[in-house]
């Protein structure tokens, strides 16, 4: 696996394929080999790219913050040594959060870029959202990495023929440092652009799951509030969307990629 110097820590990637760029920004307590069915699939058509972020997978901490504008100035440090300087962006659940700040940030580097199970503002606002958060720090803080992978793949992964992937899902959460979740959770409590969404120009597909923790007015008003965005829900998918169903998810992300860019519309909050 190849690493690259960004700042004070060595990225490791997984790289595939050749053609223009596609970028893929795993999620909280992820890593590069979440993205392994995009992978393959892709890099038929794409170069496609894909960091373990600082503290996760393969990469180390370093000295600096586990925040979203950390991830995003890694993030830009990684395309530059990678000698990208446009792509397309696809970010899973915190890596969807990365991926909205980047794109607030450094507009011009984004082409087209897809949201999977994640929303704007990662704020808890409801009491849905306040458990979702409090669960994690609970579980991660007592009990570790290792059963707060358990517990996660078994609602991400609920179905009895989803064995193997619940298995690969607990055995790469095990590995998380608890500190580092943890710190990386706190950072991600306080982060939001709502009320940037309409700087986001790029066209956006937002993929959302019937069953995901985040519930379907909220994914509908996040696509609402984008000017040119599409919104796909995935039905009878959970939080691993991009593992759960691969196929489905790989098959609507590449017609996307091919339409015609949604038209312009006046962005609603």
């Amino acid at each position: 696996m190849p690493r690259v110097r960004v700042g004070d820590v060595d990225l490791y990637y997984r790289e595939a394929g050749s053609g223009a760029p596609l970028l893929l920004v795993h999620g909280l307590g992820g890593s590069s080999l979440d993205w392994e069915h995009q992978l393959a699939y892709f890099a038929a058509r794409y170069r496609v790219l894909a960091p373990d972020l600082r503290g996760f997978g393969d990469s180390a901490r370093g000295r600096g913050a586990l925040s979203v504008r950390a991830h995003v100035a890694d993030i830009a440090g990684f395309l530059d040594a990678m000698k990208v300087t446009r792509c397309r962006l696809i970010g899973h659940s915190m890596g969807g959060a990365v991926a909205q700040q980047f794109a607030l940030e450094q507009p011009q580097r984004v082409e087209r870029m897809v949201i999977a199970n994640s929303v704007p503002s990662f704020r808890p606002r409801s009491p849905r959202h306040h458990l979702e958060f409090l669960y994690r720090l609970v579980v991660m803080a007592v009990l570790g990495p290792a059963r707060l992978a358990e517990i996660g793949a078994r609602r991400s992964f609920p179905d009895p023929a989803q064995a193997a992937q619940r298995a690969r899902a607990v055995a790469r959460g095990a590995r998380n440092s608890r500190r580092n979740y943890l710190a990386a959770l706190q950072a991600l409590s306080t982060w939001s652009v709502i009320e940037r969404l309409d700087e986001l120009q790029m066209p956006v597909l937002v993929a959302a799951s019937e069953h995901d923790y985040f519930g379907h007015d909220e994914t509908v008003m996040f696509a609402h509030a984008l000017p040119r965005a599409r919104l796909h829900l995935f039905k009878g998918a959970h939080h691993g969307l991009p593992g759960e169903q691969p196929a489905a998810f790989n098959a609507v992300v590449e017609r996307f990629f091919d339409a015609p860019p949604p038209a312009r519309r006046k962005a609603t909050a």
